[in-house]
């Protein structure tokens, strides 16, 4: 019966990806779970689906927009695309067109 009831727990707790299923302080979380937690969703870019479905990656670049959203008082969803921006034009992309900002660069159009 106690190896029964032990199988039970540990199957209730690894199913709930390591929250503690006891009303614990949940220092557990960890990317997804732990964006939601911090704020990091909003109504365009709703983050509880990738809970619901237990998706394991680890997350967003939340240090990084929640950054942007102190220093430039901005919300969520406006932090999310100057960050995307920033990355864009890193990579040499003009964040306006999607066109390469190399002047070598060829591009076939209309």
């Amino acid at each position: 019966m106690t190896i029964v009831a032990l199988w039970y727990f540990f199957g209730l707790f690894f199913r709930n990806r390591g929250r503690p299923i006891l009303g614990g302080s949940g220092d557990s979380i960890s990317g997804f779970e732990q964006d939601y937690a911090d704020g990091l969703s909003s109504h365009n870019f709703d983050i509880s689906v990738n809970i619901d479905d237990g998706d394991q990656r680890p997350g967003l670049d939340g240090d990084e927009v929640r950054h942007i959203m102190e220093t430039r008082g901005v919300s969520f969803d406006k932090a999310r695309l100057i960050r995307q921006q920033m990355v864009m034009r890193s990579n040499g992309i003009d964040p306006a067109t999607g066109l390469p900002l190399d002047p070598k660069a060829v591009t076939f159009g209309k």
